[in-house]
C-alpha cells in the first residue's frame, strides 16, 4: 500500500472524530521496567498527554487499545481525558468495534496509531492507520501515515498537531490557551 501524500493526509485528518492508539511502543518507547515483584513502570511522554487535552478541546474523541494489562497504564490514564481505556484486548478490532458502537462512530471516522504486528488487523480495520517512526517495517508497510517522531518520543502529540493544523485550529486552541491561565490548565497543559 501506498503512503498518503500530504495533503491526502490532511484531508483524511479532518473527517477523524475519534483518535484511538496503542500503549507500548506508541505512547511509551516500549520499554516495560519492574520494581520488585510486583510492580512494572512505564515512561510517558509530558507532551503526549498535552496531546489529549488538545484533542478534547477541539472536539476530538480519544481512546486506548493495549493488548497488556498495567497499572501504570490505568494511573496514567486516570489523569488524562480518554474517554476509553481497554487494556488486555489481545482482539483490538473488537474493541474498536465496541468504542465505535458506544460512540457513534463509523471506521471510516476514526484513526489508529500503531507500533507491531498486534495492531495491523484494527489497522486495517479503521479509516486512517498510523504507524510511528519505529514501528515494525510490516506496520510501516500497511500505514496509511508514518510519524516523524518514534513512539514514547511525542508520535502522538505529532498527530494531534497535525489535525489541528489540518483543521486551521491553531488560533482557537492558543486563544483557549491565554484565556484560561491559572489553576485551570492541567499540569499536562502547563508542561513545556
Amino acid at each position: 500500500m501506498a503512503p498518503l501524500s500530504r495533503p491526502e493526509y490532511d484531508a483524511r485528518l479532518r473527517q477523524i472524530r475519534l483518535l484511538i492508539m496503542d500503549v507500548d511502543g506508541v505512547l511509551t518507547e516500549g520499554q516495560i521496567f519492574y520494581i520488585g515483584a510486583e510492580s512494572e513502570g512505564k515512561i510517558f511522554h509530558v507532551r503526549d498527554g498535552s496531546a489529549m487535552y488538545l484533542a478534547r478541546l477541539i472536539g476530538l474523541q480519544t481512546a486506548v487499545i493495549t493488548g497488556r494489562h498495567s497499572e501504570a497504564v490505568a494511573k496514567r490514564f486516570s489523569e488524562l481525558p480518554v474517554g476509553d481505556l481497554h487494556q488486555g484486548a489481545l482482539d483490538k478490532v473488537s474493541a474498536c468495534r465496541q468504542i465505535q458502537e458506544a460512540r457513534g462512530v463509523a471506521a471510516d471516522e476514526i484513526a489508529f496509531i500503531g507500533d507491531d504486528l498486534i495492531d495491523i488487523p484494527v489497522m486495517e480495520h479503521v479509516g486512517l492507520a498510523i504507524a510511528v517512526a519505529d514501528a515494525q517495517p510490516q506496520v510501516i508497510e500497511i500505514a496509511d501515515w508514518t510519524t516523524e517522531r518514534r513512539g514514547g518520543r511525542g508520535a502522538v502529540r505529532e498527530v494531534v498537531d497535525d489535525i489541528v493544523n489540518a483543521r486551521d485550529l491553531w488560533d482557537r486552541v492558543l486563544d483557549d490557551y491565554r484565556e484560561r491561565q491559572g489553576p485551570d490548565l492541567s499540569q499536562e497543559g502547563q508542561a513545556g
